[in-house]
């Protein structure tokens, strides 16, 4: 008679359940009920894990993507090419929920629903006319590259072609009740979110909506540039623009003067990206810009945003100080107010009461107190700041100095016991002290209240899938005081390619210089030296300006010469 121990049941969890209750740490025997309830499917045993809370959708599916010895993926549903998702036709899409997501080497990586699926991996190939690979994804990024293909994929013109232009005409509407109805529709609803879609999936920081006198015309500022995206029918700007409205919560029905607003939407994974929104009247009709705001790409250390550790590590140092007064110079649309943030974020603790008054609040920050600047509530940069000294801080950042009560007020604070933070729109580290004594600041105050200001530009970077080496002539490398031999050989140039859409340039690399106030440019402005005086002195004490900056970026390959000097120049 056979006396061995009775088996027990733990010995008889299958091994996928013991790894994904390794994984969330639980008890085997918790998960295999679960798994039992579900009948042993494993899709949908992963997904029970997901809806109990013990592993994120992500965890779980790269875990089950493992455990079947499939390759797992979870791209940004924006990234995906248009083009690449379009080679499957919607009723392939929708019968074995399936889109490609990728192409290597002459094989399409397939995201299935059901990567078991061996018929609808073979309609998939014959569709494409070349190998595919199934491969996992989770299940919202499936979704929602279904539901990008199925709307994005379709195209501008195909929305159109759902809208009776007629009615909405702006001749015919008869009031703001009516126009409401028109921009609630469903394919106006969806012309718009495709085109903030295609915006955000270029990597543009603001979409244009312009009236012309025969067409509507989008554009997108993509690494600094306008580009033309779309030439729409003039019929649709009235709709158009009252959706944008109703986003950003105007009122439709002005349209005489200048509004602002600003709306979010939730994208996938959770997300919010926001949108701020301005609108201005023109002749041909009210235009629209819609400034980005994706906090995905901001980045709040000093390194990530393009200093190198030398500067940062000043930069940070200077703004340590309990008093004084840091700057940041360069045009509009530089990343002044960004590198701001990062100097926030070096600061930011449970010991110090950081407040800013921007116009407007960009980016919401965890810890810091922010204030927006409102005429009509009569919150000016002068007033809000007066009222701000009286909250106790510690730092305080001004969005920007802009006369001389402001810069009045922001100097006093610095000497009295506070950090403060702010921007000017000055060309240089050194022409800033100039612009502060033409605003009225006394040679005697500035002085021992400057730490640091900075300077810097965006210049384009290149693509790093097509750049090729160059060798730039002897005049270019002697305006940048460099060797002609040896160093010219890490120089590349811009070519052209698909991912860069044959421009040559991907993205944008910025270019600093950080001025670090001493006490002998202390001594010699509070004497009223000169600019050229300050800048001889700066010099001597080691300092390095924007163009060597560049120069080094330039040498790395993010960047040329020829770009670098034509940003400085500025």
């Amino acid at each position: 008679m056979d006396q061995s121990p009775p088996m027990k049941t733990e010995a008889k969890i299958p091994p996928f359940v013991r790894s994904f209750a390794a994984a969330a740490r639980v008890p085997a025997k918790v998960l295999q009920k679960a798994m039992e309830e579900v009948r042993g499917e494993e899709s949908a045993f992963v997904r029970k894990v997901v809806s109990m809370g013990l592993l994120s959708e992500a965890a779980a599916w790269k875990l089950y993507a493992e455990e079947m010895g499939l390759p797992y993926m979870d791209p940004d549903v924006l990234d995906l090419d248009p083009g690449l998702l379009q080679k499957v036709p919607e009723d392939i899409v929708r019968r074995y929920r399936a889109v490609p997501i990728r192409r290597e080497d002459g094989i399409y990586i397939v995201a299935m629903e059901d990567p078991l699926d061996l018929l609808g991996l073979d309609a998939l190939q014959e569709t494409l006319n070349a190998p595919a690979m199934p491969a996992l994804v989770p299940p919202s990024t499936l979704d929602a590259a279904i539901d990008y293909r199925l709307r994005a994929g379709r195209g501008v013109e195909a929305l159109l072609e759902e809208l009776d232009l007629d009615k909405i005409d702006d001749s015919r509407i008869s009031d703001s009740r009516q126009l409401k109805e028109i921009a609630g529709e469903n394919a106006i609803v969806r012309i718009a979110d495709y085109l903030i879609e295609q915006a955000m999936r270029r990597k543009a920081s603001d979409i244009h909506i312009e009236a012309g006198k025969n067409l509507l015309r989008i554009r997108f500022r993509i690494d600094g540039r306008l580009e033309t995206a779309y030439k729409l029918p003039k019929a649709l700007h009235p709709a158009l623009l009252s959706r944008i409205k109703i986003l950003a919560v105007l009122d439709i029905s002005e349209r005489r003067k200048p509004q602002d607003g600003r709306f979010a939407l939730e994208i996938r994974g959770g997300d919010v990206v926001e949108f701020r929104v301005s609108t201005l009247p023109a002749i041909h009709g009210e235009k629209a810009v819609l400034r980005i705001l994706d906090k995905r790409n901001l980045s709040l250390v000093l390194e990530r945003q393009g200093f190198t550790e030398e500067l940062a590590a000043s930069l940070r140092e200077a703004a340590s100080f309990p008093t004084g007064m840091v700057l940041v110079t360069g045009p509009t649309g530089s990343g002044k107010t960004t590198t701001l943030y990062g100097v926030l974020n070096h600061l930011n603790n449970e010991e110090r009461n950081l407040v800013t008054i921007e116009d407007p609040v960009e980016y919401q920050l965890e810890g810091i107190t922010q204030v927006q600047v409102d005429t009509k509530a009569h919150r000016t940069f002068a007033g809000t700041l007066r009222s701000i000294l009286r909250q106790d801080p510690d730092v305080i950042m001004v969005g920007e100095i802009r006369d001389h009560e402001t810069a009045e007020i922001a100097v006093h604070a610095a000497l009295t016991g506070h950090m403060v933070l702010s921007t000017l729109h000055t060309n240089s580290a050194i022409g800033t002290v100039t612009r502060l004594l033409d605003m009225g600041i006394e040679p005697y105050l500035l002085a021992p209240s400057l730490r640091a200001v900075v300077a810097q530009r965006l210049v384009p970077r290149l693509c790093p899938k097509c750049a090729e080496p160059a060798h730039p002539s002897p005049d270019l490398l002697r305006q940048f005081d460099l060797e002609e031999e040896g160093e010219n050989r890490l120089f590349k140039r811009k070519k052209g390619c698909p991912e860069c859409r044959n421009k040559g340039f991907l993205g944008r690399v910025p270019v600093h210089e950080v001025l670090v106030w001493t006490k002998d440019l202390s001594e010699a402005l509070a004497h009223g030296a000169r600019e050229s005086e300050l800048s001889e002195i700066a010099r001597n004490q080691g300092f390095r300006t924007m163009r060597h900056d560049g120069a080094g970026k330039a040498l790395l390959g993010l960047t040329t010469l020829e770009e670098v000097l034509a940003a400085v120049r500025a």
